[in-house]
């Protein structure tokens, strides 16, 4: 008898090579397991951070205002905005189109392009006029079925030569246009949340009562495939023009005064330093651009440049980036420490800035695109989890609508791992409002499986946590030590093609040593099998139980020249070395 130790079960799992090339400690298969430390751990389970939304969430970002911390969630038609204990239906409302807006002194005569419906009296809102003066809620006296007027609070001394946009009083909401696959974009530029949703005009919202609102100076026959904040501008990719589109248009506005929005996007005009240019050398299409430091990446299908500000007169510089890596959709990207993380159309990428690394090659990358549904792949995104230092590419597996698989990548301990999702859709990393931790009343654990603690905090408030949008909840990453609410998450490990460096001699395996972090009487299910050949199926023995805190071995056999072992359990478990009870039974 020999007893072999496997001191390190966390070098993460190979899903590529064969089993027979893998060094101990890397696993063949793992479900729902991370690794780093050393330790081969569990995923712990989802749980709910915010009423279930009203619409299915197929876009998710953090706001953050200086009283209170914002997420909103967007369908195709309409858009929410959630704190710790109100939600708020944020989407646009229905605008009165302008024909003209002129003054005498503080007296404004606004002209509609058809019949207004208004009655004197009313109360109206314009925004987006300038001069500035012309915005504001004021009470009008009609004039006309097309006309009105109302007194400004100063003289703006011009008439309008931006009319801006008009509210009534009951106006009522305007649903988006999209669909699904016209993924939202967006971000925050001086503290305003842009969002664009490639079909309908960008919107902006300030984090008050107001609504979303057209951005500031858009031509209203102009759509943006996607809309990046970046210094101090707004950056629009693939634009379409009064019906015409221009897939390599990278475009700009003018730069933002400290506090409020670009007011132009007018390339024409000389004065200003709005401005567009085409990324036309390739022939893929812009997809979605990410910041790098002083840059800002722009992804095309199969391709990538940087965009660097230089200054008056051209403002900005577009250059290529080598090679021939670029981004599968939008939204399939994410910055790290090491720089951004990209699903590519056959690959999962590093991208630092000075190159491009495939991190998943001969690991799990055969793994994504085999499984990867054709049809669906642009519901596949990427986000991360910084408090783990993991990376989540989200995809849908064959014949699944919503991303029911991440692959997640440590980008510390550059292991993978897999993780099961249940019809997600998106996710974001932000702060977490300190009201939405779990109450003892809103702990759905079982006592026997639930790890946490009394007056436990699982989550700083002041740290990026990752929320994923599924079809009916929003739900913290990695926060319930059980389960995802729906059923137990169950981790395993399968390791199959061991030859313990002999693959000539036959081996005999009576047991399993694990050691085994775990609540006490958890059961874990240990499976031991062989095969005489390294590409034959194991044949694997009975299932054997281990009870944690009391046994400490799983009596078990198997006999062949390659030795495989799996281990199973619902509860939250880790697992760092384990012992093979063995004897070496000569080479026939």
């Amino acid at each position: 008898m020999a007893i072999v130790k496997i001191s390190d079960a966390g070098k993460g799992l190979n899903a590529d090579l064969t089993p027979e090339e893998l060094q101990m400690g890397v696993w063949s298969d793992a479900q729902n397991m991370r690794f780093a430390n050393g330790y081969a751990q569990r995923f712990n389970g989802l749980a709910p951070i915010f009423a279930a939304p009203v619409v299915e969430p197929y876009y998710l970002t953090a706001f953050q205002k200086p009283n209170k911390r914002l997420w909103i969630h967007a369908g195709t038609e309409r858009v929410f905005s959630d704190d710790e204990a109100v939600r708020t239906e944020i989407t646009r409302l229905a605008e009165i189109a302008i024909s003209t807006l002129t003054h005498v002194t503080t007296t404004a005569t606004l002209k509609t392009t058809a019949a207004h419906g208004l009655t004197t009296g009313d109360s109206v809102t314009i925004y987006g006029a300038y001069p500035l003066a012309y915005n504001g809620t004021f009470t009008i006296t009609v004039t006309a079925p097309d006309t009105f007027t109302f007194t400004l609070l100063s003289d703006p001394g011009a008439n309008a030569s931006v009319v801006g946009h008009l509210t009534g009083p009951s106006a009522a909401t305007a649903n988006f246009t999209g669909t699904r696959d016209d993924r939202w974009t967006g971000g925050v530029l001086a503290g305003i949340q842009v969002l664009n949703n490639g079909v309908d005009v960008p919107q902006y919202w300030t984090g008050d009562a107001n609504r979303l609102r057209t951005l500031p100076g858009w031509n209203a026959n102009w759509t943006a495939a996607a809309v990046v904040p970046w210094k101090n501008y707004l950056i629009a990719l693939d634009i379409t023009k009064s019906g015409v589109r221009n897939p390599h248009m990278i475009k700009w506005s003018v730069a933002a005064v400290p506090g409020s929005l670009p007011d132009s996007w007018d390339e024409t005009n000389v004065t200003r330093d709005a401005g567009e240019i085409q990324a036309s050398d390739t022939a893929d299409l812009l997809v979605d651009a990410l910041p790098m430091g002083d840059v800002l990446i722009i992804y095309k299908e199969r391709s990538m440049y940087a965009l660097r500000f230089i200054g008056a007169p051209y403002i900005f510089q577009v250059q290529r980036i080598p090679g021939d890596s670029g981004m599968l959709f939008r939204g399939c990207a994410v910055s790290t420490p090491l720089g951004h993380v990209v699903l590519t159309a056959g690959d999962v990428v590093l991208n630092n800035g000075q190159g491009v690394e495939s991190i998943a090659d001969g690991q799990i990358r055969d793994y994504i695109f085999r499984n990867l549904d054709s049809t669906n792949y642009k519901k596949a995104f990427v986000t991360s989890n910084p408090q783990k230092n993991e990376v989540l590419i989200c995809f849908p597996f064959v014949g699944s609508t919503n991303c029911d698989k991440a692959a997640v990548w440590n980008w510390k301990e550059k292991t993978w791992g897999l993780r099961d999702l249940d019809g997600v859709t998106y996710g974001a990393t932000g702060q977490i409002a300190a009201t939405a931790f779990t109450t003892w009343g809103g702990d759905s654990e079982s006592w026997e499986l639930d790890t946490s603690t009394w007056n436990e905090d699982p989550y700083s408030p002041n740290q990026a946590r990752l929320l994923l949008s599924q079809t009916n909840r929003i739900a913290g990453f990695d926060i319930s030590a059980g389960d995802d609410g729906v059923t137990n998450l169950t981790g395993s490990l399968t390791r199959t093609g061991v030859s313990l460096d002999n693959a000539q001699a036959l081996k005999l395996v009576r047991g399993v040593y694990p050691r085994v972090d775990a609540p006490a009487g958890a059961v874990m299910t240990i499976e031991v099998g062989a095969s005489m050949a390294p590409n034959a199926a194991p044949v694997w023995s009975a299932p054997a139980s281990f009870v944690v805190g009391q046994d400490t071995k799983a009596d078990t056999f198997a006999n062949g020249r390659f030795l495989a072992f799996r281990f199973t359990c619902s509860a939250p478990w880790r697992m760092r070395p384990f012992d093979i009870d063995v004897d070496y039974a000569g080479l026939y």
